[in-house]
């Protein structure tokens, strides 16, 4: 696996939910530049950040680690 798989397994699950990336930013208290930066692979998130992502998200963290 790429990490930019988890960047676009993301993007994939914020817009299923019908979620801004600006949104999803205020829900879990980030900047809306990081979740951009997430989703294009340039960072790496924390475990805290994957796990609220997860939860805001209401989707099992395995779905952003899929091919």
């Amino acid at each position: 696996m790429k990490f930019e798989d988890f960047g676009l397994n993301l993007a994939k699950e914020r817009i299923k939910k019908n979620l801004s990336a600006y949104e999803l930013s205020l829900r879990i208290g980030k900047d809306p530049s990081y979740i951009n930066k997430l989703e294009n692979g340039r960072i790496n998130p924390s475990l805290k950040t994957i796990l609220a992502i997860s939860e805001c998200l209401e989707v099992d963290v395995i779905n952003f680690f899929k091919n």
